[in-house]
C-alpha cells in the first residue's frame, strides 16, 4: 500500500510540472486515451462556455463502459451522469466522462483502479486549474470513493456519489473502500424510491457515519420523477433519478461550488 501511495503521489506531482492548463474553446469535445497497466481509459472532456467553477470527473455505473468514439460521441448514453452532461455544463462545470476498459468494471477500487484514477486526475490537471471533484453513481460510486481515499492531499477537492452500491453481491461496494481515510468533502445523493437491492437508500447514513475524516458530508434525498422505463437497478428508474435530473444536478453543482 505504501508503494502504491508513492506511485500515485508521483503521478500527481508530475502533473504539477507540466505546461500551463490548456484553454477550451466553447463546447468543443476532447477525447484522450490514457494507458495504465496495459489498459486504456478513454476520457471525454466537455467545457462550459466560460471558465469552469470546478471539474467533475464522472464514473458511470454498471461496468463503466460508455463507448466513447473518436469524435466524442457516446454509444451508451443512458447512465444518469452521462445523459445529464448538458446540465452539468450549464452549471459552469468542466465535464470529464471516464470510459472504463471493457472487463475491468467489476474491479475499480483496487490497486490498478487507484493507479488509473491517479492518472486520470493528472490528465485533468493538465487542462484546468479548477478544483477537481470525483463523481460516481451506482457502481461508479465505489471508484470515486477509492480515488478520494487514495490520492495524495490536494489532488482533488471533493467527491460526490449518487445511488451508491453499498451491499455485497456482484459489484464492489463503497464499504470496500477505507472511507475513514477520505479527508475531502463528500456529497451523497439518494432517491427515496430507489428499489435496487444493491443501493438501499437507508445505507446513506451508514456511509456518512463512516466518513470520519471528511470535513463536510451531506445527504441529499430526492423523491418523485417519471414512471420507470427500466429495471430498478438501471438508469431509467428512480435509481437514476429519471424525470428529476435537473433538480439533482442543480443540487449537486450548488454543493460542489459551495465547498
Amino acid at each position: 500500500m505504501n508503494r502504491l501511495r508513492l506511485l500515485i503521489g508521483a503521478l500527481f506531482l508530475s502533473a504539477l510540472v507540466l505546461p500551463a492548463p490548456v484553454a477550451f474553446a466553447g463546447n468543443a469535445a476532447n477525447v484522450v486515451d490514457i494507458r495504465v497497466d496495459g489498459a486504456s481509459n478513454r476520457l471525454l472532456f466537455l467545457a462550459p462556455p466560460a471558465r469552469p467553477a470546478a471539474a467533475v470527473v464522472m464514473f458511470p455505473g454498471g461496468d463503466g463502459v460508455i463507448a466513447i468514439t473518436d469524435d466524442g460521441a457516446i454509444a451508451k448514453p443512458n447512465n444518469f451522469l452521462i445523459r445529464t452532461r448538458d446540465l452539468w455544463l450549464a452549471q459552469g462545470l468542466l465535464f470529464v466522462a471516464v470510459d472504463t476498459p471493457p472487463g475491468q468494471g467489476r474491479a475499480r477500487t483496487g490497486d490498478a483502479g487507484q493507479r488509473a484514477i491517479a492518472a486520470i486526475v493528472a490528465e485533468v490537471k493538465k487542462r484546468t486549474g479548477a478544483p477537481i471533484w470525483l463523481v460516481g453513481t451506482s457502481a461508479g460510486a465505489p471508484a470515486a470513493m477509492a480515488g478520494a481515499a487514495s490520492l495524495p492531499a490536494g489532488a482533488i477537492h471533493g467527491a460526490a456519489i449518487s445511488s451508491p452500491v453499498s451491499t455485497g453481491g456482484r459489484r464492489e461496494t463503497v464499504f470496500d473502500v477505507k472511507l475513514e481515510s477520505i479527508a475531502v468533502p463528500v456529497l451523497i445523493q439518494i432517491h427515496e424510491d430507489d428499489g435496487c437491492q444493491l443501493t438501499p437508500p437507508a445505507n446513506a447514513q451508514r456511509i456518512k457515519s463512516a466518513l470520519t475524516a471528511a470535513p463536510a458530508v451531506e445527504i441529499q434525498q430526492f423523491s418523485g420523477g417519471s414512471y420507470p422505463r427500466s429495471g430498478p437497478c438501471e438508469a431509467l428508474a428512480p435509481h437514476g433519478f429519471l424525470g428529476i435530473e435537473d433538480k439533482v444536478v442543480a443540487a449537486a453543482a450548488g454543493w460542489i461550488k459551495q465547498h
